[in-house]
């Protein structure tokens, strides 16, 4: 047996070597380059090709472009080496125990539309001349299967047709094991992959482990299931897990996971991206259609922090940035003070308290429009909902519905500081359509339901009615309480978005004024108001008639009021105020004269004539005029013509039991200039056979007050009184 052992190996030596010395490695090389030239017809270079017991191997392996080198290198091996398992020949079967590459650059180009630089690889090859088998003997090609595929440091680039976007797969490391052309085996591989376009270019490390499958060697037919890959961008780390079909354009299903990170890491990818804005983790489910042009996502769900929802439609790139996306979102923000966010966005106002809210949206997106198909905000009490559409290009427009729900009006001043003042309570609602272009058209019906509100110190409760809007129109009729009062209020207003013109008609149970504080003097004035870019201050015009059923004020208790009035353009600055004005008190009573006029400008200049008549009866007691420190009245009367800030008076009445007084002249309401003169005739203590006249000059602060000297000399009766009487007034 030994010599029949020795034998066998000295006849596989002596083949060995024959092979050995038959196939040096230029016959080598020439074979493989026929090989390969033949398959592939491509043009083909090789440096340098050997053959041992183990298998054979390849330096400097290079496949040009269709049309030759010329066109450059399609696909390049620094090392190459194969060992083959040469019984599996015998079955018809082509196994390779492993496959070794180094170095292997694949340049993968868009020529055109479905259309590759490996496209012509794909077709069948020419057929060969060759016998055909006996008839009835079976055909088996032969199946290629390789058990061990280790590639390092290589490189595979993608670019499209215009070159617009390409993507480079570097350093690349692959293992694989048992591949064949139609089954799924494992891989597992690493690169860095690089990206470059005009939305987003930058390099970023990817790993991934899984199985796939080569479709027949067809790449558009192969597919892939991904056990496990993760991708970073800086800090930015995402996972994936997932399959596709298709490996040149996949259709895909893909998990994905975000760590949780800062939009500062965002900036080397995107620069205009504000910086410090801390974003939640991400998980993400899609299902998706992706090719060198578009990105179909059939569905995208995603949940990241408070936020979730879903995304469908398409994202495209070219020939130019596209997409139509449908989305679905919902938000619960938390508890929010502005006050911190505005530190950073100044355009954000300060001390807005958003409470806990729901916040829900679907949405169609494209670069032209944004249709709001469905919008809800629900945070305490308060409720929105809007669908619209909101134009981007050729110009800004929106127009859509807007419902706004208040349950408890309160949540609302909780939020803006600019309420918060005014207490507002009770609830409301409005139905709104607003377009919205070069300017803002509203209309719709706002309801209120036991409204209430603290304005100027008074408040307003059981608010109930509706204000109707229309683009240039708003009536609005409302019942309520003004201070524990009933009060009924009809409100139109047109042309409000430019110069309102109002007509007000309210009748109020009774109006019971505060105090004000005072100095020792009449309430100090304010500033009149600026004027504004365009050059004038904000007017409207005012009509209507009001009704008081009573006045009460500590030191004023009047009957049932009248006023009317028809003004227009009041403003601030009062300067181009005209029209006209009335007002009359059934009756009534003063207490503490001087402490009523010192509290209003107002009343100061109505009732100047009493005051004088006041002082003069401390200054000479023995007038024995009326003590009017508590006077109770029948009548107070007053009318009023307006011409550019100029009020003069028509009739000015008062009528007691103690004193009648009478008003004529005009005052400057812009300048605060007065030009009055006033009449009094005392009806108890001394009887005057004509009225004291005097003049008021001056301003409202700084009013000048001067007897008419020939109206007192013409009374008999005071006649022995008047030098002291004057002294008085002007010691």
């Amino acid at each position: 047996m030994a010599w029949v052992l020795a034998l066998v190996l000295a006849l596989a030596l002596a083949v060995f070597l024959a092979l050995k010395f038959y196939f040096t490695p230029d016959r080598i090389r020439k074979l493989a380059l026929e090989y390969a030239e033949h398959n592939l017809r491509r043009e083909i270079s090789l440096d340098a090709a050997s053959l041992n017991l183990r298998g054979f191997s390849l330096k400097n392996f290079k496949v040009a472009e269709a049309g030759g080198f010329k066109n450059g290198e399609f696909l390049a091996a620094e090392d190459f080496s194969v060992r083959p398992d040469f019984r599996a020949l015998l079955r018809k079967e082509l196994r390779i125990r492993s496959i070794y590459a180094s170095g292997v650059t694949l340049n993968i180009l868009q020529v055109k539309k479905d259309d590759y630089n490996f496209s012509d690889l794909l077709s069948a090859p020419p057929p060969a001349a060759a016998k055909k088998p006996a008839p009835g003997i079976p055909t088996k090609p032969v199946e290629l299967s390789v058990s061990d595929i280790n590639v390092r440091n290589s490189r595979v680039v993608y670019a499209n047709a215009d070159r617009s976007i390409t993507v480079t797969l570097s350093n690349l490391d692959l293992k694989a094991s048992s591949l064949t052309s139609g089954i799924m085996f494992p891989f597992e591989t690493s690169f860095t992959l690089g990206l470059r376009s005009s939305y987003l270019s930058g390099e970023f490390p990817v790993y991934a482990k899984g199985r796939t499958a080569l479709g027949g060697w067809n790449p558009e037919k192969g597919r892939v299931e991904i056990d496990k890959a993760s991708l970073k961008a800086g800090k930015i780390s995402c996972e994936f897990t997932g399959r596709a079909e298709n490996l040149i354009e996949p259709d895909a299903k893909i998990s994905m996971r975000v760590n949780a990170f800062s939009t500062t890491d965002l900036k080397p990818y995107f620069p205009g991206v504000s910086a410090h804005i801390l974003l939640p983790a991400l998980a993400a489910d899609s299902d998706f259609k992706l090719t060198s042009d578009n990105i179909l996502f059939k569905t995208l769900d995603f949940k990241a922090g408070p936020a979730q929802g879903s995304l469908k439609g398409r994202l495209a790139w070219n020939p130019v940035f596209d997409y139509e996306l449908a989305a679905d979102i919902k938000v619960q923000t938390p508890e929010l003070d502005t006050t911190e966010v505005a530190r950073k966005f100044h355009s954000i106002p300060k001390n807005i308290k958003f409470p806990l809210a729901d916040v829900s949206a679907k949405l169609a997106l494209s670069p032209k429009k944004i249709r709001v198909l469905a919008a809800s905000v629900a945070a305490k009490s308060l409720k929105a909902s809007a669908v619209g559409e909101i134009t981007m290009v050729p110009a800004f427009a929106a127009s859509g519905r807007l419902n706004l729900n208040a349950g408890d009006l309160h949540d609302l001043g909780e939020m803006l500081p600019q309420l918060r003042e005014y207490d507002p309570a009770g609830s409301a609602s409005g139905d709104f359509t607003f377009a919205m272009a070069k300017q803002l058209d509203l209309s719709g019906q706002l309801t209120l339901n036991g409204a209430g509100a603290k304005i100027l110190d008074y408040r307003f409760s059981e608010m109930s009615g509706t204000a109707d809007l229309s683009k240039d129109l708003i009536k609005a009729d409302f019942t309520g309480k003004m201070e524990g009062s009933p009060l009924k209020m009809s409100l139109s207003v047109k042309n409000y978005s430019a110069h309102p013109q109002v007509v007000l008609n309210a009748d109020l149970a009774a109006l019971t004024l505060k105090p004000q504080a005072t100095t020792g003097g009449a309430a100090k004035a304010k500033p009149a108001a600026k004027k504004t870019a365009a050059g004038g201050a904000f007017s409207f015009d005012v009509s209507g008639k009001t009704r008081l059923g009573a006045i009460a004020h500590p030191n004023f208790k009047g009957g049932e009021t009248t006023i009317k009035y028809d003004l227009k353009n009041l403003s601030a600055e009062l300067s181009g105020l005209s029209g006209s004005a009335s007002f009359g008190v059934a009756g009534g009573e003063l207490d503490d004269l001087q402490q009523f006029a010192n509290s209003s400008k107002t009343a100061r200049i109505v009732f100047y004539p009493l005051l004088v008549l006041g002082k003069a009866s401390k200054i000479v007691p023995s007038l024995k005029l009326p003590d009017l420190t508590r006077v109770k009245f029948t009548k107070m009367e007053g009318d009023y013509t307006f011409r550019d800030g100029v009020m003069k008076i028509d009739k000015s009445q008062f009528r007691s039991d103690a004193v009648d007084a009478d008003s004529a002249g005009s005052i400057d309401l812009a300048n605060e200039a007065l030009d009055l003169k006033v009449s009094a005739t005392p009806k108890t203590g001394i009887i005057l056979s004509a009225p004291i006249g005097m003049t008021i000059k001056g301003t409202f602060d700084n009013p000048s007050v001067k007897p008419d000297v020939a109206s007192l000399l013409k009374q008999p009766a005071v006649k022995d009184a008047v030098q002291k009487l004057l002294k008085g007034f002007f010691k």
